[in-house]
């Protein structure tokens, strides 16, 4: 039987750690040990104006940015660009974490990429908030803000 952590964390050194990393957009949904389906949508902005656009209107929605950070390709391959991680938390500065028995690294779920496509466009990718159980101690309010905020994200961008 395996096990999954789920658990609420302010600790800013992990959250750097885990959303440092490369985004995993191509991992098959079976590897990703049962964390949710992600929401991905293209932005009719380019990606520095995405991240604006998204930072300020889950601000507007009450949901607190607690990391803005920009992460590079592993081995700095020039043609994946950049991405940029915005991790969400609750109104106490924490956010959940996820970690499968054997998974080297937690997952953030509350946690939106963005990042520029060699094609022009920009991808912003987020976990599909109905998909994925509610950590113990959160708010209803924060609940229901990130219910809402693949609909959010989607009227900040298009």
């Amino acid at each position: 039987m395996r096990m999954t952590r789920y658990w609420m964390t302010g600790c800013m050194a992990l959250i750097l750690l885990v959303a440092g990393r490369w985004p995993q957009r191509d991992e098959p949904e079976k590897d990703r040990q049962g964390y949710g389906s992600r929401i991905t949508m293209t932005s009719k902005y380019g990606a520095d104006e995405t991240a604006r656009q998204i930072e300020r209107s889950v601000r507007r929605s009450g949901l607190p940015v607690l990391l803005k950070a920009a992460v590079t390709p592993p081995g700095g391959a020039p043609d994946q660009g950049e991405a940029r991680v915005l991790v969400l938390g609750d109104e106490g500065g924490q956010t959940p974490m996820r970690q499968a028995d054997g998974q080297a690294l937690p997952e953030l779920p509350w946690t939106v990429l963005i990042r520029a496509l060699p094609d022009g466009r920009t991808e912003v990718s987020l976990t599909d908030p109905s998909g994925v159980a509610p950590p113990e101690g959160v708010s209803d309010q924060t609940l229901r803000m990130v219910t809402a905020l693949p609909e959010l994200v989607r009227a900040a961008i298009t």
